[in-house]
This record gives C-alpha cells, sequence and structure tokens, in this order.
C-alpha cells in the first residue's frame, strides 16, 4: 500500500489495541441471503422492479452483481433468539412470494435459493447490474482468463451473475475474541462444504462436482477468493489487517472495501460499533430451518471449541479437504475420514449448545444430511435425473418449482 494507505492502517492497529478490552455480547447473528429470480421459462428476471417494491419496508433488500439477484439481511439477534430468527425466514419467504405475485402481475416468476443460478440462459451477455462497484469488478474481471469445469468454459466476469450464497455474520466480544473465531472456523469449512452443498444444477446442466459454485467463483476471482491465504493462525485481529494490506489491489485501495471485497470463505469485518467474523462458504440453503441448523452447528461448535481451547488442526490439511469436500462431498478422500471428522464436529457443536443453555431446535437436520449421504445438491440432482424429459429450460422450471414449495412450507431436505 501507498504511504497514506499505511498510516490508516496503522491508525486501525490502534484502534484494534484500544478496543482490547471491550465486552460486546458474543454472537450476535446476523445473517445475509442472495437469491435470484427467474421465470417459467427458465428465462433470468431484472430484480430491480422487486428490490424498489421492498425499500423502505421492514425488509433490508438490497442490489447484487447479476441483474436477477437480490439479498436479504437480517438485523442481528442474540444466540438465544434463533427460535425467533426462524419466525423472521418464514415471514420473509411469505412476503417476497407475495411482493413478487403483485410486482410481476403479468408472467409466473420463481425466487431460487440454490447457491448457483440453474438457468441455461444466465452466462449471456447484459446480466450485469449497471452499478459502479459492480462494473469496476467487471472490468477487471473481463482481463481473467475464462474458467472451466467438466469441459465447458465461461467468462470470468460473468460467474458472480450466477453465483449466489448464504453469509453467517457472527460478533465477537472483542478483537482477540473475534481471532480466535475466525480461527476456529477454518476448522469447520470443509464439514461446513459437505453439509450444505446446493449448486450442483448451474447454468442448464449437471456437474460432477459436490459443490461447483465455489470451484467456479475461486477460478473467476483468482485470489480474491477461496481458503483465507493466511501462512499462519491468527493472533489477533492486527495479523488480518496486515493480511489484507497485503493482497493485491484490484479494483480499490481503501482498507474497508478491501476487507469487503475479500471473498473468501471467512473474513473479518471491522465495524464502527463492532468486531465481526463472516462465513461465505455455504450456498444458500432452500428453506429457513436449514439456514438455523448450520447457525446451530457454527455456534456450539466455536463455543466448545473456544472455551476448550480446541487445538487448531494444520492449514494445510484443511485446505486439502476443503478441496476434496468442494470435488467429492460425502466420498471425499484426504488423510482422514470427512465422515468421522463432520460427526465428531456436529457432537462438539451440540455439546457447545449445550453449554450455552440453548436447545436444540435445528441440529439434527444436519445430523440426517449426514446418515443419509444427502446433500440439497445431491436432491437436486437426483430429481433432475428423474424429471428430465429433453427439455433442459422446463426441467428446470420443474426444480426450481419443487425447491421454493418446500422453501414455502420449510421443509428441509434431508
Amino acid at each position: 500500500m501507498n504511504g497514506a494507505s499505511e498510516i490508516k492502517i496503522q491508525e486501525l492497529k490502534e484502534r484494534v489495541h484500544q478496543d482490547a478490552g471491550r465486552a460486546d455480547e458474543n454472537y450476535r447473528i446476523g445473517v445475509e441471503i442472495e437469491g435470484c429470480l427467474l421465470d417459467n421459462k427458465s428465462i433470468p428476471v431484472n430484480a430491480e422492479p422487486l428490490i424498489k417494491e421492498l425499500e423502505g419496508t421492514i425488509y433490508e433488500i438490497d442490489y447484487e452483481y447479476g441483474r436477477c439477484q437480490f439479498e436479504y439481511k437480517t438485523f442481528p439477534v442474540g444466540m438465544d433468539n434463533l427460535d425467533y430468527l426462524n419466525i423472521v425466514f418464514e415471514n420473509f419467504m411469505e412476503n417476497l412470494d407475495k411482493s413478487i405475485k403483485k410486482v410481476y402481475k403479468e408472467k409466473e416468476v420463481i425466487p431460487v435459493f440454490l447457491g448457483a443460478n440453474p438457468s441455461p440462459e444466465i452466462m449471456k451477455e447484459g446480466m450485469i447490474t449497471d452499478k459502479p462497484r459492480y462494473n469496476k469488478m467487471a472490468s477487471w474481471q473481463n482481463n481473467l482468463p475464462n474458467v472451466e469445469i467438466d469441459g465447458n468454459k465461461f467468462n470470468a466476469a460473468h460467474v458472480a451473475t450466477a453465483i449466489q450464497g448464504y453469509h453467517l455474520h457472527l460478533q465477537g466480544k472483542n478483537p482477540k475474541n473475534t481471532a480466535i473465531m475466525f480461527n476456529h472456523i477454518l476448522n469447520i469449512i470443509p464439514s461446513a462444504i459437505v453439509l450444505g452443498a446446493n449448486s450442483r444444477l448451474f447454468a442448464g446442466r449437471v456437474y460432477s462436482l459436490h459443490e461447483p459454485r465455489i470451484h467456479l467463483y475461486d477460478q473467476s476471482e483468482q485470489q480474491n477468493s477461496g481458503f483465507p491465504a493466511v501462512s499462519r493462525y491468527l493472533d489477533g485481529v492486527e495479523n488480518y489487517i496486515e493480511y489484507i494490506a497485503s493482497r493485491e489491489q484490484n479494483t480499490t485501495k481503501d482498507y474497508f472495501t478491501l476487507e469487503k471485497e475479500r471473498h473468501d470463505d471467512a473474513r473479518i469485518r471491522i465495524g464502527t460499533d463492532s468486531y465481526r467474523v463472516e462465513t461465505r462458504i455455504m450456498s444458500v440453503q432452500p428453506t429457513p430451518k436449514s439456514l438455523l441448523a448450520m447457525v446451530e452447528f457454527f455456534i456450539g461448535y466455536l463455543s466448545r471449541a473456544i472455551h476448550e481451547e480446541r487445538e487448531l488442526r494444520p492449514l494445510p490439511t484443511l485446505r486439502e479437504e476443503r478441496m476434496a469436500s468442494v470435488r467429492y462431498g460425502f466420498n471425499a478422500k484426504t488423510h482422514f475420514n470427512i465422515i468421522d471428522i463432520v460427526r465428531s464436529q456436529l457432537d462438539f457443536a451440540r455439546k457447545g449448545l449445550s453449554d450455552l443453555g440453548i436447545n436444540v431446535g435445528f441440529l439434527d437436520i444436519l445430523d440426517k444430511r449426514l446418515e443419509n449421504r444427502v446433500s440439497p445438491g445431491e436432491y437436486v440432482a437426483r430429481i433432475w435425473s428423474e424429471k428430465f424429459n429433453g427439455s433442459v429450460n422446463q426441467t428446470v422450471y420443474e426444480i426450481i418449482s419443487d425447491i421454493w414449495q418446500r422453501t414455502k412450507e420449510n421443509q428441509p431436505i434431508t
């Protein structure tokens, strides 16, 4: 970074040092869900009318990189308020359905929460939202090589128009606690990929990878996403500030924008009044209960791991397991048995929730996925093979209709 930026970095480190004694409420939870819109012919639908309809309501809705995408953010709640968050999600889905029918009255439009856009039309030109931030990103990515998966090649700048995610925001007590949370989150990233993958159906085709969304996004960003490129675990948030400052500056030189545009599996955000870790590894779950199952997994595991000072596993091992999980899911083969790892971490999370006095309400969903070796992505791939009748567009429509009905009824895939 240049001299002026280096001064700001030093000021930020001093602020972190001054905040060492903070005692914020731990594990306040915010969730960001990204979705997209398709019509009954599986053609992407511009989300701007929906976003404008919901602006000024109780829902925090915003634009995303793709024209057919939108994002919804919840306000932070305490860790003991997960049942309330489930109600919030259910109400949002109900009102989303009503708003879509009101805005797009001339045609059937379906919101899709599958991590990656299944429309065969999604990789065409003209899909990027015309906003300065997204135009900058597109300009940078247009100079990158095409990305490839199972013999198909895509323009790197177009991939993000078809990728959605589920981002969990966890507030830490103070900078030190936040850095410890970040370290322990890295240890459950492979398990989160195995349990939460949704995106095998992408751009009109079912791909061989367990989670093609991550594979494509990592390639399209070229070192701006993926498993954090830290060489060692963080001793404190100061280490993370140095990590961000050391990364290649593609579209900005402002630290906070650099921090925001690091699309790593986990990242630290330094807010005006809090410190938090954001996880970005999960694709969108199709039901509110599934979202909260992941919330319980992360909170329970982190609480127990931090309290017991659980030993952190080697970073190279985690990187290897992440890659294997992306490719093979439940069948991943590394130096360790991925099924045993996931089972152990789920049990650990259950104990952590008990320590916090939280009754387990949703974690059983992930237990059943592990027992049945089923992820939402595997479910979608199976019904694709059952429903495919030679028409890609018709089959995509049938699948997203099936998933949307489950979402409205809050029936998790297990």
